[in-house]
């Protein structure tokens, strides 16, 4: 975000990524998905800035060093459109920024000896992305996921929403997750 700018609502994002699970009344724009508040969506109308306030969490976890992952659909970039991409890129760049060459490795592996894991969002939740999370020693992890409504189809967007509420009740307790949309229908 520009300085000076969405201040309260940057704010109150940054501070539940930071751990404060008690956010403002934003009925219009935040909601927890869940009892555990460890998901919490960001939604408004196109240019509302949900990206830029998405980015600047992301920057804030970064400097921090509680950066797990960040993932934009986007449709001007077919490769990440796809919603079939974003758990193992996802995975990927955990793996990555915890230097868990191994464990990349076992990614790598999983998708060759798996084929339905690369097209699969909800295989490659329950057969990679959580046990990736729940194998990794951290501390903290913040994942972004922007623009879940540019993610494809509403058949698309109703798989990764499925994937979500499922791992609200599975998440190991060190991770959070932002997720972006516009308001959709489907997504609501």
């Amino acid at each position: 975000c520009l300085p000076g700018t969405r201040t309260e609502i940057l704010g109150a994002v940054i501070n539940w990524a930071n751990g404060d699970a008690m956010l403002p009344d934003y009925p219009d724009h935040l909601r927890s998905i869940g009892n555990k508040k460890r998901i919490l969506w960001l939604c408004g109308v196109a240019g509302s800035g949900k990206s830029s306030i998405a980015m600047s969490v992301a920057l804030e976890a970064q400097e921090k060093g509680y950066l797990g992952a960040y993932y934009r659909f986007d449709r001007a970039n077919q490769g990440r459109l796809k919603p079939s991409n974003l758990f193992t890129t996802i995975a990927q760049q955990l793996a990555h920024k915890r230097k868990a060459t191994d464990t990349f490795e076992t990614i790598v592996a999983a998708c060759e000896d798996l084929p339905q894991i690369s097209t699969s969002p909800s295989q490659q939740l329950q057969d990679l992305f959580l046990p990736l999370l729940n194998s990794l020693s951290m501390t903290a992890a913040l994942i972004v996921i922007d623009a879940v409504d540019e993610s494809g189809s509403i058949g698309a967007r109703q798989g990764i929403l499925r994937c979500l509420a499922e791992l609200e009740v599975s998440l190991p307790p060190y991770v959070q997750i932002l997720v972006t949309s516009r308001y959709e229908s489907d997504v609501q």
